[in-house]
């Protein structure tokens, strides 16, 4: 299943060059760049202990491709190197977490962040107004580099312990799929601005029935730049 995924994440975008070709005078390409922010979600839940998924900044960069195919209507395709950072907060004090029941006083705190660059592809419908551009679609993900940081400090009866691991390669899927949605301002006969939504249905989160799930999500700003002549 997974390889099969692989083959259609890369060959639907020759496909669209492939077509972009044979449909003359109705397409446009160009690049874009965006910043925004973007979180991890964890599922993870306990009376124990108190867990916090903040969005850090985030962003993408690549190219985009557009087919008009009716006077309102169009289909788009984009390649883009996506940045997805995380960070979530864990705390926990003896009085409510197992972990110090026999210790007088006891707190614990972890800092977890991940790094993962993807490789992604969204594909979507965008309908126009005028100058405005409304489109939703799916974005599919390969990751092609992860990393992370876990950082701890924990007082147990008076006395402080810390800790700082830095880790390459952490422990997700190579895959994440999930609907994109977006809104698009032409400026300028070639320049517009955007602003995108994602949010990933994977769990990407690897290894058999997790105790917890990270689902993917992001919200992008930024510019749109149409290369050569729009027709």
């Amino acid at each position: 299943m997974r390889t099969r995924k692989l083959l259609i994440f890369f060959f639907i975008l020759p496909t669209l060059f492939f077509f972009s070709n044979e449909v003359q005078g109705q397409s446009k390409f160009g690049i874009k760049a965006s910043g925004g922010l973007s979180r991890i979600i964890n599922s993870m839940k306990s009376e124990n202990a108190a867990l916090n998924t903040q969005f850090a900044p985030s962003g993408q960069a690549g190219l985009f491709f557009t087919f008009q195919f009716e006077k309102k209507s169009m289909l788009s395709a984009e390649f883009l190197l996506s940045q997805i950072e995380g960070k979530e907060i864990l705390e926990t004090k003896n009085d409510e977490n197992i972990w110090f029941q026999q210790l007088d006083n006891g707190y614990f705190k972890n800092m977890n962040y991940r790094h993962i660059t993807y490789l992604s592809l969204p594909i979507y419908y965008g309908l126009r107004f005028n100058r405005l551009t409304i489109n939703a679609g799916f974005q599919g993900s390969y990751t092609f580099s992860s990393s992370g940081r876990s950082k701890s400090e924990a007082t147990l009866n008076g006395t402080t312990y810390t800790s700082d691991e830095k880790m390459d390669n952490i422990n997700i899927k190579k895959i994440d799929l999930g609907p994109r949605a977006g809104i698009i301002y032409q400026f300028i006969e070639k320049l517009a601005i955007e602003g995108t939504y994602y949010y990933g249905f994977n769990n990407i989160q690897k290894g058999d029935a997790p105790i917890w799930k990270l689902k993917v999500q992001q919200i992008t700003f930024g510019i749109r730049y149409t290369l050569g002549k729009e027709e």
